[in-house]
């Protein structure tokens, strides 16, 4: 079976020249910004297809993909999701650092509230982020 896809509103922007500070770069003053954390134990296939659901957005916002180092500990500390901070805290046992990527919703005026609506529906925890905090998120892998 052949599924149609529209073209998405959703632009997604994945930075990866090491070192930079994306929220440095440009003006925060219009926008508002969130962090969105999947903290729940979906398998990669489940995550795949809330993704897809995420793209289907009738709000024109932008999707920025920061990959990130930083102490297991203080990582597992900021989970939501019990059996996911439990399982990071083992890890945190023998290893010092973890990569990840973060995601924030970056919208303007034209995104509405009914796709944050739409974000926490489909599971993802969203987090309001400061501009002071924003800019000292670092491109590290």
């Amino acid at each position: 079976m052949n599924k149609h896809y529209e073209p998405s509103k959703l632009d997604i922007k994945i930075f990866d020249e090491k070192d930079s500070r994306p929220f440095a770069e440009i003006s925060l003053s219009d926008k508002e910004i969130y962090e969105l954390r999947d903290d729940t134990m979906r398998t990669p296939l489940e995550k795949a297809e809330v993704f897809e659901q995420l793209l289907q957005t009738e709000n024109a916002c932008e999707l920025w993909i920061v990959p990130v180092t930083e102490s297991t500990s203080s990582f597992t500390q900021s989970l939501s999701e019990e059996k996911a901070s439990a399982l990071f805290g083992m890890l945190s046992s023998f290893r010092e650092k973890v990569q990840r990527d973060r995601t924030f919703l970056v919208s303007g005026p034209d995104c509405s509230d009914s796709l944050k609506r739409k974000v926490k529906e489909l599971g993802y925890t969203i987090i309001p982020c400061n501009g002071a905090e924003l800019k000292t998120v670092t491109v590290e892998y």
